[in-house]
C-alpha cells in the first residue's frame, strides 16, 4: 500500500494480491472449465451398461458413460431390468449415434438424448414400455412432453413394464434396497 506522503507497505500490498490473485483464478477457472451440456457428439455405443445407461467411443476417441435424460428404466435385479437391458441394446448396441447433451449427472456421466439416424432413443425406450419417465429430473419442456406421451401410448398398450399394473418404478426399488440395507 502506498500512503499519501509517498511510503509504501509490504502488508497491505499482499492481501490485496492475494485478493486479486484469487479473483483472476476463479474467472479463469470459470471461463476454462468446459460446459458440457448443450454439446452434440457423435460415436459408436461399445457397450449397453443396463436399460438406461450405455458406453459410448466418441469420434474423439473419447470413452464416456451417457445416461438416457429423462428415462428411468429397471435396475437389473428388479422384474423387467433384463428386457430393459436387451431392448436397448438391441436398439443401438454397436451402432453409430448422436447425442445431445443436457446434463452432466453426479456420477460424471453425461445426461442426454441419443438419436439413432433421427429418432430418439429415449422416446422409443419409453414407447416399448422399457422404461419409466423420470419425472424427478425430466425438466426439458420440449423433450419430456414426448417422453409422457409415449409412456401414456405404450401404459394404454400395456406394454413392457405396463404389462404388470403393479410393476415398481426403479426410483422406488432402489429406495426400498437402501431402507432394507438401514434397518
Amino acid at each position: 500500500m502506498i500512503f499519501a506522503d509517498g511510503r509504501f507497505s509490504r502488508r497491505g500490498l499482499i492481501p490485496y494480491a492475494g485478493g486479486l490473485l484469487l479473483v483472476f483464478s476463479l474467472w479463469a477457472l470459470l471461463w476454462a472449465a468446459p460446459s458440457l451440456a448443450g454439446d452434440i457428439y457423435e460415436g459408436k455405443v461399445e457397450r449397453v451398461v443396463d436399460g438406461d445407461t450405455v458406453q459410448f467411443l466418441t469420434d474423439d476417441y473419447e470413452r464416456v458413460r451417457v445416461r438416457l435424460y429423462g428415462i428411468d428404466a429397471p435396475e437389473k435385479d428388479q422384474e423387467g431390468g433384463a428386457r430393459s437391458l436387451e431392448a436397448l441394446k438391441g436398439l443401438i448396441d454397436g451402432r453409430r449415434v448422436t447425442v445431445d447433451v443436457l446434463d452432466v449427472d453426479r456420477y460424471s456421466r453425461l445426461v442426454g438424448v441419443i438419436y439413432l439416424d433421427g429418432d430418439s432413443v429415449n422416446q422409443e425406450m419409453v414407447a416399448q414400455g422399457q422404461a419409466w419417465v423420470y419425472d424427478s429430473y425430466c425438466k426439458s419442456a420440449a423433450v419430456c412432453q414426448k417422453l409422457r406421451a409415449a409412456q401414456n401410448i405404450a401404459k394404454g398398450a400395456s406394454l413392457g413394464v405396463w404389462a404388470n399394473p403393479s410393476a415398481t418404478p426403479p426410483w422406488e426399488h432402489r429406495r426400498n434396497k437402501r431402507s432394507k440395507k438401514s434397518n
